[in-house]
């Protein structure tokens, strides 16, 4: 066996036919995945009636009066309760562990409703930590991308409340470090910055203990002061056990001890307490998506002074029409809400949690952030010195707040079109919400020249309808613009898009021609790209600047610089490159024609939102078809042959067929499949033995013991003892951490009265050094075997059997009960794939390749935010890693489609004289096709209800397994192509 990796011409083809689908995805993703531009300028104070009216008037027109508002509030507590859902926080009949036990907001709220409120606090997805807080601070609204960030937060670099908070108050932070990242000018004096590492999720207390060691002393000064304390153990609690937890219940008494301690003991009328969460919580315990339990948290406000006029039936209906009209709008489901948390949604009003900003604002009399898109909380609008009987004046007052808030938006409208010239911001474009603005002016005017109504503050009651309508108005101008900034700032660049479909195109039609006709480029081939580029640069100069200058200016290719430009060029010339050469004699089989026209219509379903989402039944049906025609092909070739091979002939695919149909009943629902699902999942094993589940759990548990020691033996006698050894503890290890999960999980259902808590030490070994003993192990048995297989020409066959059985534990270790089970066992599912003679090869081959996509579902996944494995990222560390944490997350995402990988590795192997480079061209088309077809979808859909909820996440999914599958290609063309 000759050392060293000596490039060959298939392999540099590989290679260069994966640049080629990378160059394409980075162009269609720079014009898909764009952000909403921000300005570093600063929000200005704006006077009640500046500019009145903004409607041109041939007559000079009256100011209406100011009436000033309540004295700013000299300090402000905001608590943080991370992933705080709102039914946590209310009261319900059915007790549990999440019910109930939060109970001091609503008891405010009944007691001293003069002086505190309680919201529906709605989040924009996506929900995650950063951009709820970006939010929170900035009142603007997140983009789709911004949830790749959520692993590395970087400063926000546009106005947000703190920088005007800072300017007259001492601000403290205590809690989660994400705000120190996200802010850092605003929490540069480390004598009041007290952050912690907000990702160690598997400790539900020492964040919360730093800050309650500190919070009390802070909160003692008599200085005007902002502290901001965020506490993570509700959260970390739900990704660790889920919101039916003893644990659950611990961390939301404590958290309700804290408020108490907080409003008895540091809240009086100069101080203003909030309560909120940052998002909800899914069923499973995570965040990330936008179901209803994870877009809906808290908002709880209280003070020693009264903070509203609500307890009066007439601003009380008046507060409910404006929220009511904002719901409609904003197309609130109060009755999906109510369904799936279990309360009447209608007795609270929902508001966006980008409302809270200009709210604050206003209480606090600092100029609202820049690029705040949020409007105010009406419940909070007070004048100074405010009797319930005087309603013309009340009313005026909150009409001239919510001008001011208005006028805010519009020059933010106004700013956005200037500095980005984009069309969607033309006067033309925003009529549709300007248009409210200009008639609430129009009531104002209408109303100052009114004999009588600028008299006094106390004019007649007369003129409140009118006043009514004018905040109606004002507030329908604040949240038209926010839906319409929601559709639009998907700023996609569609001439990025477009080039790089024409990419993606011509390169699957070139894995197409070279897989049809099997022939490497030439070696003049590769001598010639440096004149295509040459070429293409002049050309690029000519195409950019002398033809492309209207579509320019449509907002085509603005993304596109010249080296882009120059890089598209080359791509496409050398796609026509390998399409141009004489073709050689076609090597492919009717099987691959069909392989690929039916492969092609079945991608075709990426286009439709019902196929995406039951795509996990999609791919069993497909896969159950292909091992049909795989036993049609096994009997006829044993047609010939004795009663014993075509027995076997119809036997191993119908093995297979049972075990497609077993692990099918595992998985995990989204949420657009109830209630029309029912999984059996990890979740529900336990050791308890009144039940058929526990007996089943039991019997799981020896059989998975079984097949470990039958797989390690048979990997003694190939592989020897040592490599054996190695996957043995391995294995032990996994089977150790799904002992420890389904035993702690029953002896905390066993004892529901009290918390049943493992030693802290027990956690860090079987959560830490466990799995670091499980990687260890996979490398040094990896470097042995293929170091036996350089040095002692050890048979293929042999050394690919060996590297499948010593991945399946590090996959493992990663997955849940269940996934790590399945994984364990895969070695033996491909093994019956194995039989069958070359005329079934590329039938097998494509099996094992929808066989992965089974196996993403059955493991718990699906192509959503929500189920992305985020606890992977801490399996093997103590606290955060992010690089070490993106890695095994990946791989605990794709587990299911790299052992199918390793079993194109054993079926190529074990079948030798196969068209090897057919194959492996075959493989990458399994994913290339779905990418390009997924990729024109998301370009006609763009615009679609349900682009970002479930097209967008599938399609970059499928980007994700694209360049995988071409670097496994490359990989395996290494090991099993002389």
């Amino acid at each position: 066996m000759q050392l060293g990796f000596r490039p060959s011409k298939e392999g540099l083809t590989l290679t260069a036919l994966t640049l080629l689908q990378i160059f394409g995805l980075y162009i269609f993703l720079k014009g898909f995945l764009l952000t909403r531009q921000t300005f570093d300028l600063q929000g200005k104070h704006f006077e009640p009636w500046q500019d009145f009216p903004l409607t041109q008037h041939t007559t000079p027109v009256k100011t209406p009066p100011t009436i000033p508002s309540q004295t700013a509030f000299k300090r402000i507590t905001i608590v943080v309760v991370d992933a705080l859902r709102f039914d946590f926080a209310i009261h319900a009949e059915q007790q549990s562990y999440y019910r109930n036990q939060f109970p001091v907001l609503q008891k405010l709220t009944q007691e001293q409703p003069a002086s505190s409120l309680l919201y529906q606090f709605r989040a924009d997805p996506p929900t995650t930590t950063m951009q709820r807080i970006k939010a929170l601070m900035t009142g603007s609204l997140p983009t789709f991308i911004d949830a790749g960030s959520n692993f590395a937060s970087s400063a926000v670099n546009e106005d947000h409340l703190l920088r005007h908070l800072v300017a007259n108050k001492t601000v403290y932070f205590l809690g989660d470090d994400t705000w120190v990242h996200l802010f850092p000018e605003s929490f540069s004096v480390k004598e009041r910055t007290f952050d912690s590492d907000s990702f160690k999720m598997l400790d539900l207390d020492s964040v919360d203990d730093a800050i309650l060691a500190r919070l009390w002393g802070v909160l003692d000064n008599d200085e005007e002061q902002v502290t901001i304390a965020h506490f993570l153990g509700v959260d970390h609690c739900g990704h660790t056990y889920g919101p039916s937890d003893p644990n659950m219940k611990r961390k939301l008494n404590q958290m309700n001890d804290i408020v108490e301690r907080l409003v008895s003991e540091h809240v009086d009328p100069d101080t203003l307490l909030v309560v909120m969460g940052d998002h909800g919580m899914s069923v499973e315990g995570d965040h990330g998506g936008e179901s209803v339990e994870e877009l809906i948290s808290t908002l709880f406000m209280h003070s020693g002074r009264p903070l509203t006029l609500a307890q009066d039936d007439y601003y009380s209906s008046l507060y409910h029409r404006i929220h009511q009209a904002r719901a409609q709008r904003l197309d609130y489901d109060m009755t999906s809400i109510s369904q799936r948390l279990d309360y009447d949604a209608t007795l609270y009003p929902v508001v966006a949690q980008i409302h809270l900003v200009p709210s604050l604002a206003y209480l606090m009399h600092v100029p609202i952030p820049f690029g705040n898109l949020g409007a105010l909380l009406p419940e909070t609008l007070m004048p100074q010195h405010p009797t319930l009987q005087a309603k013309t004046r009340n009313v005026l007052h909150m009409v001239q707040a919510f001008r001011t808030n208005a006028l805010q938006v519009k020059h933010y409208l106004d700013q956005y079109a200037q500095h980005t010239h984009q069309l969607d911001f033309s006067p033309e474009k925003v009529q549709s919400m300007t248009r409210h603005l200009y008639a609430a002016e129009d009531i104002m005017v209408q109303l100052v020249q009114t004999p009588g109504f600028l008299d006094g503050e106390h004019a007649d009651d007369d003129y409140l309808e009118q006043l009514e309508d004018a905040i109606l108005a004002y507030d329908a101008f604040l949240i038209s613009t926010i839906k319409y900034c929601k559709a639009i700032w998907a700023q996609f660049d569609a001439g990025c898009m477009c080039v790089g479909i024409v990419l993606l195109g011509l390169s699957t039609l070139a894995s197409v021609w070279l897989m049809h006709h099997c022939r490497e480029p030439s070696a003049s081939y590769y001598s010639r790209l440096s004149l295509v580029g040459g070429g293409a640069s002049v050309f690029v100069a000519c195409l950019r600047y002398q033809f492309l200058e209207a579509w320019l200016a449509r907002g085509w290719f603005e993304k596109m610089g010249h080296v882009d430009w120059i890089g598209v060029c080359m791509a496409i010339a050398v796609c026509c490159m390998i399409l141009a050469q004489r073709p050689q004699q076609a090597v492919s089989s009717y099987d691959c024609y069909i392989i690929l026209v039916a492969h092609t219509v079945q991608a075709c379903t990426l286009g439709s939102n019902s196929f995406v989402i039951w795509e996990d039944r999609v791919t069993r049906h497909v896969l159950v078809t292909l091992t049909l025609v795989w036993m049609a092909r096994n009997l006829q070739a044993a047609s010939t042959s004795t009663r014993t091979d075509r027995a076997l002939a119809v036997l191993y695919p119908t093995l297979f067929l049972v075990i497609v149909r077993l692990v099918s009943a595992i998985g995990q629902c989204r949420e657009e499949q109830f209630p029309h699902c029912n999984y059996f999942h990890s979740g529900m094993l336990e050791f308890n033995l009144e039940n058929y589940v526990g007996y089943s759990t039991i019997a799981f548990v020896i059989l998975l013991y079984g097949m470990v020691i039958f797989s390690t033996t048979t990997l003694n006698q190939v592989s020897g003892l040592t490599i054996g050894g190695c996957y043995l503890v391995s294995c032990i290890m996994v089977l150790f951490r799904i002992f420890y999960e389904i035993g702690a999980k029953s002896l905390a259902a066993a004892d529901q009265s009290q918390q049943t808590a493992m030693p802290l030490m027990v956690h860090h070994v079987l959560d830490v050094y466990m799995p670091r003993i499980v990687y260890a192990l996979t490398f040094i048995g990896n470097n042995m075997t293929l170091a036996d297989w350089y040095f002692n020409s050890r048979p293929r066959r042999v050394m690919s059997w060996a590297l499948f059985f010593l991945w399946t534990p590090l996959l493992a270790v990663v997955q849940r009960p269940l996934g790590a089970a399945l994984i364990l066992a895969s070695p033996w599912i491909v093994k019956l794939l194995t039989t069958g003679t070359s005329n079934s090869l590329l039938i097998r081959l494509t099996m094992l390749h929808f066989l992965g996509h089974h196996l993403f579902f059955a493991t718990g996944h699906q192509a959503t935010f929500t189920s992305l494995p985020w606890k992977a990222a801490f399996v093997g560390f103590d606290e955060m890693n992010y690089y070490g944490g993106m890695v095994l997350v990946t791989l605990a995402t794709v587990a299911g489609y790299i052992v199918t990988w390793f079993g194109w590795l054993v079926l190529l192997s074990e079948n030798p004289a196969a068209a090897q480079g057919q194959a492996l061209h075959l493989m990458i088309l399994l994913q290339s096709i779905p990418t390009f077809l997924s990729a024109i979808f998301i370009y006609v859909l763009k615009r679609h209800l349900m682009t970002w909820k479930i097209f967008a996440p599938r399609f970059l999914f499928q980007v994700l397994l694209q360049v995988s599958s071409h670097v496994a290609a490359i990989v395996l063309e290494k090991i099993v192509v002389d």
